[in-house]
């Protein structure tokens, strides 16, 4: 009996001790990763955005895969089955605080705001792999809005901008013991940036609609507003009506862009709108396709990562993966090749892909990788069963 009890002792122990190491390494991976940001301009009129460059640095000692691009929150996608599981999940995120600079402030009525504008296309998810002591870098246009006093006046001046990366997978555990890979979870806050808000200086607007070709308002679509250069200014959701509203804006060439919330093809339309110091006002309605004619056939590429090992399960470079989705209307063809560490990210369609391992001097090996639907990532594990001779 006190053997048996000192077998489970024993037993709780080494389970406890593997639970503090897997602490200690998810803690490590947490702390390899620096975070630094800098901004284009740090003087920002009303209502152009704050365009900042993140700059992160593995300085771990082995690979890291990174989901590009942050965003400012998770995307979820619809379900058609409301009893259905939960799809994956996962990804970059940015959170953003805005603070005014200084004590002695007014009583706010509101705080300040910062929000990160999404993609004014449809958003490109990918994986980037960076390799200890390497550098990343990205680029993120964040509207930042001043806080208002108990009168409602905007205080504008200095304010302190406090930028936090994050990544998180809800099937992560599930990624990490399935491939071993270095997949990147935690959060990590870069250096705080001073900036300076100042009042509009302009009195240009651009208004309108978006709606379906039947004339039917589309709430909560995405409109972007991008300068001549394609730079986000600013960003918006249509509200109940159908209608959204850019103002303060100074004269010049614009470009509007709208698209559904989670649309998956390229549903978006744009639309060129000059203002000038005569014509300071511009109306556009911007007409989107029925969304049955694109909603039935989701094609979302999805970032995958493969690891290939040999059958002593050490990793192989050098491998070849052609992956092959086909669903009678739709066929998508990937290819790729392992990294040192065995390792390939694509982006492949949710649903059956059959892949192809192909190295010189060994004969072709089948797989098959069903790719759960839904956003953050996937991943596959093949033993290759010829060794480069």
């Amino acid at each position: 009996m006190m053997n048996g009890m000192r077998g489970n002792l024993f037993v709780k122990a080494l389970l406890l001790l593997a639970a503090l190491g897997a602490a200690r390494q998810a803690a490590a991976a947490d702390q390899s990763l620096k975070f630094l940001v800098s901004i284009e301009q740090q003087s920002i009129v009303e209502p152009f955005p704050a365009r900042v460059t993140l700059h992160l640095h593995n300085g771990g000692n082995g690979a890291v895969w990174l989901y590009r691009h942050a965003r400012a929150r998770l995307p979820v996608m619809r379900l058609a089955d409301e009893d259905a599981a939960p799809l994956p999940t996962g990804g970059s995120i940015l959170a953003v605080k805005l603070e005014p600079a200084g004590a002695g402030r007014a009583t706010l009525a509101k705080p300040a705001q910062a929000t990160v504008f999404e993609s004014a296309d449809i958003p490109k998810p990918k994986l980037v792999r960076v390799a200890a002591g390497e550098d990343y870098e990205e680029n993120a246009s964040i509207r930042l809005e001043p806080a208002l006093t108990e009168l409602q006046a905007p205080i504008w001046g200095a304010y302190r901008l406090t930028l936090t990366y994050k990544a998180e997978y809800s099937n992560g555990e599930e990624i990490q013991s399935a491939a071993k890979v270095g997949l990147w979870q935690g959060e990590v806050t870069a250096n705080p940036l001073e900036v300076q808000l100042q009042a509009p200086q302009a009195n240009g607007e651009i208004t309108g609609t978006v709606d379906t070709s039947r004339r039917v308002p589309i709430r909560d679509a995405i409109v972007s507003l991008t300068d001549k250069q394609e730079r986000l200014v600013d960003q918006t959701a249509s509200d109940p009506e159908g209608r959204y509203d850019f103002s303060n804006l100074p004269p010049g060439l614009y470009w509007v862009t709208a698209r559904r919330p989670g649309a998956a093809q390229k549903t978006s339309v744009f639309r060129h709108v000059r203002l000038t110091d005569s014509k300071a006002s511009a109306t556009q309605e911007l007409v989107l396709v029925a969304e049955e004619a694109w909603l039935a056939k989701q094609m979302v590429h999805k970032p995958v990562l493969f690891r290939v090992n040999d059958s002593a399960g050490r990793p192989l470079d050098g491998v070849g993966l052609e992956v092959v989705y086909a669903d009678g209307s739709v066929v998508d063809n990937v290819k790729g090749v392992t990294d040192q560490d065995g390792d390939a990210a694509l982006e492949l369609i949710p649903g059956r892909n059959f892949v192809s391992l192909k190295r010189r001097g060994c004969p072709t090996q089948d797989e098959r990788a069903d790719v759960a639907q839904g956003w953050g990532i996937a991943a596959f594990a093949f033993v290759f069963n010829c060794a480069k001779k």
